[in-house]
């Protein structure tokens, strides 16, 4: 079947790569769209040690076409993907909290096979594959009547972003926030602070192609910044006494320690974006005097199988805007051209066709 495989040296999409039928517990999905985030690059780059060769991708959605020994899902249930794993029993899983399961770090053996070797699979998930096979707990049904390229975002850049400002942040009507990146992720951070009734949305980034698609979602102002120093000097010059909720959508040290000295007192820091391994951040604790808090944020720190229902009915009822983040829709074999214009800051989120319709 169709794939996209990282060798360790180069991208390569490949027709030959197999997935094993699914056990107990487990299903079968036919990936139709999945998008492609800046965190599928980080093994690329070097940030995540990942064994090779791996299919890549996370953020997905498709068909369920088979099930192993004790899955009720249908047949022909559509889904979205989801990379948390988590045990279903432990206390965590009972209270609601799948992101706070250790069962999540442990990594099942891979599905996929070429040449009869093994090909990892990323985050256990492997969704830059036309089948994959994922434990039932990371599938979530949706409606049939949602795109397919927008519920692949549901699974990721949309759930991270949403969870992050009304879970995590907890961002209350009238307060404000400033958005410090406005990638894939922070343009559904600017989205879930208009919707939670924020006071103002300030946006920063580096790039000013940015704005229009940054107000278009709602935010207020939209601030061009050359690096961490201009981030803090330029949000001092907007709002002298600080932000309620200042959320850092890189994952970079220097924009986290920035995010901090950004906050008004009270004010909750959210570290969104996925730094690399071992990056250490520094601050002056005082900072954090006036009851302020830092805080860390796990694909958006909520429960996939109640949250990104309720964001697809929102979406479906007109109440969130999905669409205007697809920039643009390709097939595995432009692999290559899609990562090229995602480093340069050309796509809000491109997506990848592996069900053979024509790109837009």
């Amino acid at each position: 079947m169709e794939a996209l495989v990282w060798t360790g040296s180069r991208l390569e999409a490949v027709d030959d790569l197999e997935v094993r039928d699914p056990l107990p517990g487990e299903v079968t999905v036919r990936v139709d769209a999945a998008g492609l985030c800046h965190s599928d690059l980080k093994p690329v780059d070097g940030d995540i040690a990942q064994a090779v060769p791996v299919v890549l991708g996370h953020e997905a959605a498709g068909v369920v076409v088979d099930r192993g020994a004790g899955v009720d899902l249908p047949i022909g249930q559509k889904v979205v993907l989801s990379v948390l794993r988590n045990c279903g029993h432990c206390a965590a899983c009972l209270a609601g909290l799948p992101t706070l399961c250790r069962g999540t770090t442990e990594s099942p053996p891979t599905v996929f096979t070429r040449y009869g070797a093994p090909v990892a699979q990323f985050v256990r998930v492997g969704a830059f594959a036309r089948h994959t096979v994922v434990g039932q707990q990371q599938v979530v049904p949706v409606p049939d009547g949602i795109p397919d390229t927008v519920a692949a975002l549901l699974g990721c850049a949309v759930v991270t972003g949403f969870g992050a400002v009304w879970e995590r942040a907890r961002l209350r009507a009238g307060e404000s926030a400033l958005i410090i990146g406005a990638g894939g992720i922070g343009l559904n951070v600017v989205q879930a602070a208009k919707v939670a009734g924020a006071s103002r949305v300030v946006v920063c980034d580096t790039n000013p192609r940015k704005e229009a698609i940054a107000r278009r979602l709602g935010a207020t102002e939209f601030l061009v910044v050359g690096g961490a120093d201009d981030v803090v000097a330029t949000a001092a010059s907007v709002s002298p006494e600080g932000f309620d909720a200042v959320l850092e959508c890189v994952g970079r040290a220097d924009l986290l320690t920035a995010a901090v000295g950004a906050l008004a007192w009270g004010g909750r820091a959210v570290m969104v974006g996925l730094p690399p391994a071992d990056t250490t951040v520094t601050f002056g604790m005082r900072q954090l005097f006036q009851d302020k808090a830092l805080l860390g944020c796990r694909m958006g720190s909520v429960d996939p199988h109640r949250f990104i229902p309720d964001l697809a009915r929102r979406y479906l009822a007109g109440e969130i805007v999905i669409d205007p983040l697809v920039t643009t829709v390709v097939p595995l074999t432009e692999a290559e051209d899609l990562v090229a214009r995602l480093r340069s800051g050309d796509l809000d989120r491109g997506v990848f066709d592996l069900a053979g319709r024509s790109p837009r």
